[in-house]
């Protein structure tokens, strides 16, 4: 980011209210990481999500942000000196070859009705607009935001802009691992160890969620990028994994981690990227697969397991999760801005927010 561009991002934001004082400025890279995973925290935490973000984590995700100028598509707001709030516009490919823009906005709850939703939203906006402008004029374009199911101040900023809602998500525990039921895989499959050395295999199982979730909604085209992220996770263990094999074929896998301890001594385990091949539904491995990965968890120390759904999953996900003793603590809307037409240009700031 050149110098004037800088300080026009710091001096864009007047003070909201009397005697506050409200600064939006740009990303300095790593060494914001803590601030904004303590924001992240509270917006979760606010929320009822069980997985409230590490620096660690953090880390990894912005170094593999491929489409991303972060000092330009990323800022902070400071509220008396101390980080309140952050977003940025980043988008990626869509599988299906559109584009996609999502505006990241993360604001601690004790910040909010002060302005700040808006002031860090017209900035993730007008940052879109600049992106958009750089497409190739073919592609179609659609601006999407989340909006957590507590988030009601924000969840009228955004809607006062224009987006509509277009689906849900939702984050489902399970609060106990006892009694997890004995099911059997069907007929013909087997569960194979991956070892945290086998690259071959890492990069296998990796490919292969991208085939399963291929006409899943939003679903992005996959990149080296994503790769490295994988890869890279603090949680990254293939010694969890539960992958289910048709003869050489991978057939439905459950990608397991750990969440580190908490101070009570309580520990969740995450079964999640569970997916089954095309060829391969219908045929309870899903099920199989997720009591397995259940027991694994269980056996590795956790005391609750969790997993992130689509609501709408035309395949009945969340039917499938709740007869398996699990129950949603959070939800997420997904909102959209167009889709776009090729060689449209939208103006996506509201006039009045100018």
């Amino acid at each position: 980011m050149d110098a004037t561009a800088s300080q026009s991002l710091q001096t864009a934001a007047p003070a909201p209210g009397a005697g506050l004082s409200l600064r939006l400025r740009p990303y300095r890279g790593p060494v914001d990481h803590p601030a904004m995973v303590r924001v992240i925290g509270e917006v979760r935490a606010h929320n009822g999500q069980a997985d409230l973000g590490t620096v660690a984590e953090m880390d990894n995700h912005y170094a593999h942000l491929e489409r991303a100028d972060l000092p330009r598509d990323c800022a902070l707001v400071e509220l008396e000196g101390q980080v309140v709030a952050y977003g940025r516009a980043s988008w990626e490919e869509t599988i299906m070859g559109d584009h996609e823009v999502a505006c990241i906005l993360n604001i601690d709850p004790a910040a909010r009705g002060i302005g700040v939703e808006r002031l860090l939203f017209r900035h993730a906006l007008a940052r879109s607009e600049e992106i958009v402008d750089a497409f190739d004029p073919e592609r179609t374009t659609r601006i999407v935001t989340f909006v957590g199911g507590r988030d009601d101040g924000l969840r009228g900023v955004v809607e006062e802009a224009g987006f509509r809602r277009v689906r849900e998500g939702g984050q489902l525990v399970r609060p106990t691992l006892d009694d997890i039921p004995d099911i059997p895989l069907p007929y013909g499959f087997e569960i194979r160890p991956i070892g945290p050395d086998d690259a071959a295999m890492h990069r296998r199982v990796f490919d292969a969620a991208g085939r399963a979730f291929a006409q899943s909604y939003g679903e992005q085209a996959q990149t080296e990028g994503q790769y490295a992220e994988f890869l890279g996770q603090p949680s990254f263990d293939p010694t969890l994994w539960r992958v289910a094999f048709h003869g050489d074929d991978i057939a439905g896998q459950i990608l397991n981690f750990m969440a580190e301890p908490e101070p009570d001594g309580s520990r969740m385990g995450w079964t999640e990227s569970i997916s089954v091949q095309p060829e391969f539904r219908r045929r309870g491995l899903a099920r199989a697969l997720l009591a397995e990965s259940l027991r694994t968890v269980r056996d590795a120390g956790a005391t609750q397991a969790a997993l992130g759904v689509d609501m709408q999953n035309p395949n009945q996900a969340q039917a499938l999760y709740e007869s398996l003793g699990f129950t949603v603590v959070s939800t997420t809307s997904d909102y959209q801005l167009g889709p776009f037409q090729a060689g449209k240009r939208p103006a996506l700031v509201p006039e009045a927010w100018r």
